[in-house]
């Protein structure tokens, strides 16, 4: 999956609808909404998504009109790794997806912390914790991209469980570099399941879906990428656990995460920063305010080739997402300066 939002928004569109996730993902007492599911604890993985599915059941879904934009809010946890040295970064996460999917979607993120990962040192150096990074994704024809899953076609899929196992196979297809189908489809699964937050009724059909992958594990507590504990669906592959994680009470969706199971260590060689590389990263400092010679001599030792150690220790969060906001706005927000353009191909 605490505060809805944590940075301040350049230019914050006037939203249509929201529905956010109240502290702690339940619903007031008395609601008379998914609280009223509450049941025994489940008793297997299969069990808890059948109870997911319920709940996500009775919830209402957005609609999106034309020229609306699907908004989601996240925070997210990463691992970053050095030279023998590694820590975990919390950022903010934001998708602004149009309902035409003709339309350029915007994905903002927005470091704002780092801690250590017992087991490793923490590298030297300041990060910003201020900056605001966008990333403008455009399609290459008016049609809209084909071969990129929207909030646009989601919005059309049929619940279908038959349908939708199909489409999700289709997605797991493209994960040409997982080697075992199962974790394929695991993959597809939970990628779905995050973006169709804003129609729980295809969520809870997803959730059907997850549940026949073989191999899944309760996990009773879970951490999500915004502190909330919860309960987990997993399944393990070599090294890492990945995990779907859901309130302990009302079982609603809080987000996934990916968690280091073992200690590694991966040799491997960086290639040298050309001048032209070190040139732009100086001027970016600079025009951060920081002074340009130290950043070039800090530099240096990346412009040849280097062997590098990277340590994963056990229980390092890979990477996680933790669903905070789901809403509708009439326009993405102004730009940002720090942004990059991706075209999609049709």
């Amino acid at each position: 999956m605490t505060s809805l939002r944590a940075h301040d928004h350049v230019g914050r569109p006037s939203r249509a609808s929201t529905r956010a996730m109240p502290p702690g993902g339940r619903e007031p007492a008395g609601s008379g909404g998914v609280a009223s599911l509450l049941a025994a604890p489940p008793a297997n993985a299969q069990d808890l998504l059948k109870l997911a599915a319920r709940a996500a059941a009775t919830e209402p879904g957005l609609r999106p009109g034309p020229g609306q934009y699907v908004h989601i809010g996240m925070r997210t946890v990463s691992y970053r790794a050095g030279d023998r040295k590694g820590m975990q970064v919390t950022a903010t996460e934001e998708r602004w997806t149009p309902a035409d999917g003709a339309k350029p979607w915007l994905q903002r993120e927005q470091t704002i912390g780092t801690s250590p990962v017992p087991g490793v040192p923490m590298p030297e150096g300041s990060w910003s914790t201020t900056q605001i990074v966008d990333t403008l994704y455009e399609p290459s024809c008016d049609t809209g991209a084909k071969n990129v899953v929207t909030q646009e076609q989601m919005g059309t899929w049929p619940t279908d469980v038959e349908w939708l196992r199909a489409r999700v196979q289709e997605e797991a297809a493209k994960a040409t570099a997982v080697p075992e189908q199962r974790q394929r489809v695991w993959g597809a699964a939970g990628t779905l399941i995050r973006s169709s937050v804003f129609r729980p009724s295809l969520t809870a059909a997803l959730y059907q879906i997850a549940a026949e992958v073989d191999g899944i594990a309760l996990v009773p507590d879970a951490v999500d990428a915004a502190g909330r504990h919860g309960i987990a669906v997993a399944l393990e592959d070599g090294d890492t656990r990945s995990e779907l994680i859901f309130d302990k009470q009302t079982y609603r969706y809080f987000g996934e995460r990916t968690v280091a199971t073992r200690d590694k260590t991966t040799q491997l060689t960086a290639p040298a920063l050309s001048k032209s590389t070190v040139d732009r990263m100086v001027r970016d400092a600079v025009a951060k305010g920081e002074n340009g010679e130290e950043v070039r001599k800090s530099l240096l030792p990346d412009m040849k080739a280097r062997k590098l150690t990277l340590l994963t220790p056990k229980g390092a969060v890979i990477g996680s997402s933790a669903v905070v906001e789901v809403g509708l706005v009439e326009a993405m927000p102004p730009l940002s300066e720090n942004v990059s353009r991706m075209k999609i191909p049709c």
